[in-house]
């Protein structure tokens, strides 16, 4: 059973890239029906969009025009199969189909939610509310078992207001906004599923990872002599070190 949920994870893996390439440049995920090549713009053939296998055999490259096809691709695939497959050893067992689904779409969703923003530095709004409302629907039917339903919807409500509070004391001293609105919102979609006890360590972690990051992108920079360097005024998006450090935290509760 566990590896046809890998397998099934890898095509999920495959359909988030398709939502996050198409909502990054405001396509529609319907038409199209069928994944096209962004250079040519040929459309796919079934057996090139085998996860994994067709980014192997294809050498990474596109079936028509030879065009590079990004890294991006099957990384995503793998990092969903294993979260997948991660959510089902720890809850499916435990507390049933129900509790692995919605954990299921909790991951799903900060997958998308951080690269997408890592391509246009925005959360969609159906992304980040929708955690939020799944999150305490997951909670009114006991179907969560680290929050209930009171703690859910105040934490919801609570990681929207502390995120505001810490951007508008940073918007005080340096008179420029750290935060957008959708990383609010991602953390109250953050809250619904692991209650407000989680934030302290979130955004920990979420700082601590964001901050090596920034280091390991200027160092590489400065290495390549990149003309246009890091500095302390670049803006990075935060939302995928959200997710990340809510991961972590996930993993280790």
């Amino acid at each position: 059973m566990t590896f046809l949920i890998f397998i099934f994870g890898l095509c999920i893996g495959s359909f988030l890239n398709v939502i996050i390439y198409r909502w990054s440049r405001g396509l529609s995920i319907r038409n199209p029906l069928f994944s096209f090549c962004p250079h040519c713009g040929n459309i796919l053939k079934w057996y090139h969009n085998i996860p994994i296998i067709s980014y192997i055999i294809l050498r990474g490259k596109c079936a028509y025009c030879k065009a590079p096809i990004s890294l991006k691709y099957p990384l995503v695939e793998l990092l969903t199969a294993f979260l997948f497959l991660w959510v089902y050893i720890k809850f499916k067992s435990l507390y049933g189909w129900f509790t692995f689904f919605g954990f299921s779409f909790y991951v799903l969703t900060l997958i998308l939610t951080s690269f997408i923003d890592l391509e246009i530095r925005e959360i969609p709004d159906k992304l980040s509310l929708s955690l939020i409302f799944i999150g305490w629907i997951f909670s009114l039917f006991g179907l969560n078992p680290f929050v209930d339903f009171i703690t859910s919807l105040l934490s919801g409500f609570a990681g929207v207001g502390l995120l505001f509070l810490i951007n508008e004391l940073y918007y005080q001293f340096s008179k420029r906004e750290g935060m957008g609105m959708g990383d609010f919102k991602l953390m109250g979609g953050i809250g619904a599923f692991l209650g407000y006890k989680s934030f302290y360590w979130i955004l920990m972690l979420a700082s601590i990872t964001g901050v090596l990051a920034f280091l390991g992108v200027y160092l590489w920079q400065r290495t390549r002599g990149v003309n246009k360097k890091l500095d302390l005024k670049t803006e990075i998006p935060f939302g995928p070190f959200l997710a990340l450090a809510s991961l972590l935290y996930f993993l280790l509760i």
